[in-house]
C-alpha cells in the first residue's frame, strides 16, 4: 500500500540521506567525463551544462537514446564546436554508452547465475541485450574499417536524429553517411588515442547510478542476505535498458516496473522494493532535471566564446 511504502521511506536516516547526496554529486558531475575524453577543448563547465540540460529535455520528453543524440549535437554546435566534430562525439559517445548499456545485464545474470536465482526470463533479457551490444559493436567495426559500412552507418544514424528533432521541432542535425566517410580516416586516429579515456569515463560515470541505487536499497532496510550485490546490480541493469528505449519520457513507469518485477521475483518485500525503487528514481531524476533547466540560460552564455579545434 501506498502507507506501507511512505512508510519504508520515512525510515530513511540522517547519514543515509548524506550518503545519497554524495553519491548523488558523483552521478552529476561525471556525466562530463565522456565528453570531455572525446572533445578534450570542452571546459568541464560547459560539458556539464550541455549534458545535464539535454539528459533534463529527454527526461520530459519521449524519444528515448536517439533523441538524447539530436539534442547534444544540437547543444555542441551552439556551443560552437565544428559540426565534424560534434557529430563523431555523439557517435562515439552514444555507441560506448548503449554497448555498456546492453551488456550490463549479462554481467549481472553470470553473476546471479553462480548463485542458482536467475529465472528464464531474467536470462531472455540479459540474452537479447547481450546480441543487441554485439551488434552495435559488429557495426561500429565495420564503420571504421569499411568506408561502405561507414555511410550506410552515417545514412541510418542520420535518419534517427531527424526523427529525434522532429519530436522537439527542431532543424535535422547535419551530417550524412558522406560526411561519416570523409571524418572515417581523421578520427580513427583520435579515436585509437582516446579510447581508453573515453571507456574509463563512460563506466565511471554509469556505475555511480549504480552506486546510487545500492544506497538505496540499504538506506530503506534491505540487507544483502536478502538482495545479494549480484542481483541488485542485475535490476540496475535491466532498469538501464529500459529507460535508454523511446517508450516513455525517461522510461518513467516503465522502468520502475521493470525493476520492482526483478526484486519481488528475487523475493525481497513489496514495501521495500518499492520503496527502494522510488528513492532511486527520485535521487536520480530530480537533481538532473533542476540543473538541467537551470544549465539551459548558462549555455547561451558559454555560447558566446567559441570553442577551440580539436
Amino acid at each position: 500500500s501506498y502507507g506501507d511504502v511512505a512508510h519504508q521511506l520515512g525510515t530513511v536516516s540522517g547519514p543515509w540521506i548524506a550518503a545519497l547526496a554524495v553519491a548523488s554529486l558523483l552521478d552529476i558531475v561525471t556525466t562530463a567525463l565522456p565528453w570531455q575524453a572525446v572533445l578534450p577543448q570542452l571546459s568541464f563547465i560547459a560539458a556539464l551544462a550541455f549534458t545535464q540540460a539535454s539528459t533534463a529535455l529527454t527526461t520530459l520528453l519521449p524519444g528515448g537514446a536517439p533523441l538524447g543524440m539530436a539534442l547534444s549535437f544540437g547543444f555542441l554546435r551552439r556551443l560552437r564546436v565544428d559540426r565534424g566534430a560534434a557529430a563523431f562525439a555523439v557517435a562515439v559517445t552514444g555507441i560506448w554508452s548503449q554497448v555498456m548499456i546492453l551488456v550490463y545485464p549479462l554481467v549481472g545474470s553470470i553473476l546471479v547465475f553462480a548463485t542458482g536465482q536467475l529465472s528464464g526470463s531474467t536470462a531472455a533479457i540479459a540474452g537479447v541485450s547481450a546480441a543487441c551490444g554485439v551488434v552495435i559493436v559488429g557495426l561500429t567495426v565495420a564503420a571504421l574499417r569499411s568506408p561502405g559500412a561507414a555511410r550506410w552507418l552515417g545514412d541510418t544514424a542520420a535518419r534517427v536524429g531527424a526523427w529525434g528533432a522532429r519530436l522537439v521541432h527542431r532543424d535535422p542535425p547535419g551530417w550524412s553517411g558522406d560526411a561519416l566517410v570523409t571524418l572515417r580516416a581523421e578520427w580513427l586516429i583520435v579515436l585509437r588515442r582516446r579510447w581508453p579515456r573515453l571507456t574509463a569515463a563512460t563506466l565511471a560515470n554509469q556505475l555511480t547510478a549504480y552506486l546510487v541505487f545500492e544506497l538505496c536499497l540499504r538506506a530503506v532496510g534491505i540487507p544483502v542476505a536478502t538482495v545479494p550485490h549480484s542481483e541488485a546490480f542485475l535490476a540496475w541493469a535491466i532498469g538501464r535498458v529500459i529507460s535508454s528505449l523511446p517508450l516513455t519520457p525517461g522510461g518513467i513507469g516503465v522502468v520502475e516496473l521493470g525493476m520492482i518485477g526483478t526484486l519481488v521475483g528475487f523475493g525481497a518485500s513489496n514495501a521495500h522494493v518499492v520503496a527502494a525503487v522510488l528513492l532511486y528514481r527520485g535521487v536520480i531524476v530530480l537533481p538532473t532535471l533542476v540543473i538541467g533547466l537551470v544549465a539551459l540560460p548558462l549555455l547561451r552564455r558559454l555560447a558566446r566564446a567559441p570553442a577551440e579545434a580539436v
